[in-house]
C-alpha cells in the first residue's frame, strides 16, 4: 500500500473535482449522440496491483481500452464498456446496424477518447496541471500481467456513465501512479487553503 495517504478532506475535494470533470465528459458524450447520460458518484480508492487486477474479472462482457498520460501527473485512463450496449450505442451514432468489426473498434476508441480526454482535461484545468493524453488502445486483461506494473500502489478514481436510450454503460478509471499522488495532494491542498 502507498506510503502517501489521502485524508478525508482531500478525498472530498478530489471527489468534487472529479464530479465536475466527469460531468464535462458526460456533456461531451451527450452532445455527440444527442441523449441524456447518467453518472455515478465518483469513487476514490488506493489499491495494489492485485486489487487492481480484480477490476477486470467481468471478462467477456466488456470491451477494454487504456490510455497513458504524462506531465505533472503520470498514469493511465482505463475505459470499460459493456459489450451488450455497444450495438445500440453504435446505432445512436449512425453506424451500420450491427456495426462491422472495424466500426465497432472505431466506436470503442472514439468513445473512450472522448470520455478520458474530457475527464483528464477537466481535472487538469481545475488543479492547474499540464498533462498529455496518448491515444487509446484496446487491450485484453486476460493477456496482461498486472504483477509487473511499475507501481506497487495507485490511486483509482472511477465513475460509471450510463446511456439509457442505448442501454449502454461505460466505466472510466483514472489510475494514478504512486509517484504522482504527492503532486495531486499538493494541488488539492492549495485549493483547500
Amino acid at each position: 500500500m502507498s506510503t502517501v495517504q489521502i485524508s478525508d478532506d482531500q478525498k472530498d475535494a478530489l471527489q468534487e473535482i472529479l464530479n465536475i470533470s466527469m460531468g464535462q465528459a458526460a456533456n461531451s458524450l451527450a452532445r455527440l449522440i444527442s441523449c441524456k447520460i447518467t453518472l455515478s458518484i465518483p469513487q476514490i480508492s488506493q489499491t495494489t496491483p492485485h486489487e487492481f487486477s480484480q477490476l477486470f474479472e467481468q471478462g467477456e462482457t466488456m470491451h477494454y481500452t487504456r490510455q497513458s498520460f504524462l506531465g505533472d501527473l503520470k498514469g493511465e485512463m482505463l475505459c470499460l464498456m459493456d459489450k451488450s450496449g455497444c450495438d445500440a450505442f453504435a446505432e445512436a451514432m449512425d453506424y451500420s446496424n450491427p456495426p462491422s468489426a472495424t466500426e465497432l473498434q472505431e466506436l470503442i476508441l472514439d468513445v473512450s477518447n472522448v470520455l478520458a480526454g474530457a475527464c483528464l482535461l477537466g481535472m487538469s484545468k481545475q488543479l492547474t496541471l499540464r498533462n498529455t493524453l496518448n491515444p487509446p488502445m484496446l487491450f485484453d486483461p486476460t493477456l496482461t500481467d498486472f504483477s509487473n506494473l511499475k507501481w506497487q500502489s495507485a490511486l483509482l478514481m472511477e465513475v460509471d456513465f450510463v446511456v439509457e436510450r442505448a442501454n449502454f454503460s461505460s466505466r472510466v478509471i483514472i489510475c494514478l501512479e504512486e509517484s504522482s499522488i504527492s503532486e495531486l495532494i499538493d494541488r488539492i491542498d492549495k485549493l483547500l487553503e
